[in-house]
């Protein structure tokens, strides 16, 4: 069974790496998808791997953390519509359901992304169950992502992965274990690429591009399905071992584009890991 609609898969090569990309999807009625089955995963995960945050962030605002004791995450997704909660089932992949589900879906984006950025590395799944009105604010990850919409709607804004909106110190920040949350200016909310996104539409996020997101008036269930590339691989390969660098008075030269890869400071960095520098 294919998930992915064959004509946006299409769409996708044509526009894959470096352009956000719209598909359609018929993953709504997967089981392993509904509010139950998202409530039983988050009790089979590692403590760890399940976040629980407060959904009245703002753009520049802080994502805090909701450390209650007396709410049990299960029961907090079974009653999200009211929880005022965000939930991130991070790495599902760790659950041989889903990472057979997350296989599937790899086997059918696959062939869309190999021409260009080879085959895909590192592949990990989150889903994600918001509360209506949730904003996630504004932050950039470091990987390739395609989000499936499976309930609700949510709006999903996206922008270019550099300056002004990702500051060089920010990204590579992130590989000397930073955080990926980014500041906000008002400015920025004129220059966003907005997504609206419902059930049965998914996006294709690109390495590394700023974005937020916000649910809207039902509560929301998406599921991402993330990868790295070679060329991705060595980008923060290049990035992390830049302080080092710049320790030892060596170049460490400007934000690589896409296809050019920092092939001698990726190099550089496995040494660096090899001889526990890094």
């Amino acid at each position: 069974m294919s998930f992915l609609a064959p004509a946006s898969l299409g769409s996708f090569a044509d526009a894959y790496p470096l352009s956000p990309t719209m598909l359609r999807h018929s993953l709504m009625g997967q089981p392993l998808l509904s509010v139950e089955a998202l409530a039983k995963a988050a009790l089979e995960l590692p403590p760890e791997y399940v976040e629980r945050r407060i959904g009245n962030a703002a753009k520049g605002g802080e994502f805090k953390m909701d450390g209650s004791d007396d709410a049990n995450v299960a029961n907090v997704i079974r009653s999200i519509d009211t929880s005022g909660n965000w939930v991130m089932l991070r790495f599902v992949e760790q659950l041989p359901a889903y990472r057979e589900l997350l296989d599937r879906l790899m086997d059918q984006i696959g062939p869309a992304i190999a021409p260009s950025t080879g085959p895909g590395l590192t592949v990990r799944g989150f889903i994600f169950i918001s509360a209506p009105g949730t904003l996630t604010p504004f932050h950039f990850d470091c990987e390739y992502n395609m989000l499936f919409q499976i309930a609700g709607d949510k709006h999903f804004a996206t922008y270019h992965p550099g300056p002004p909106w990702l500051p060089f110190d920010r990204h590579e920040a992130y590989y000397g274990a930073g955080g990926n949350m980014l500041p906000w200016n008002d400015a920025y909310e004129a220059e966003a690429d907005v997504h609206h996104l419902q059930p049965g539409d998914a996006l294709f996020v690109p390495y590394a591009s700023p974005h937020w997101v916000k649910a809207g008036a039902e509560p929301s269930i998406s599921l991402s399905i993330t990868w790295q590339s070679q060329w991705s691989e060595a980008v923060g390969n290049a990035m992390h071992v830049n302080p080092l660098l710049r320790r030892w008075g060596l170049p460490t030269g400007n934000m690589p584009t896409w296809p050019k890869a920092p092939k001698w400071r990726s190099l550089s960095c496995r040494v660096a890991r090899k001889a526990r520098l890094l």
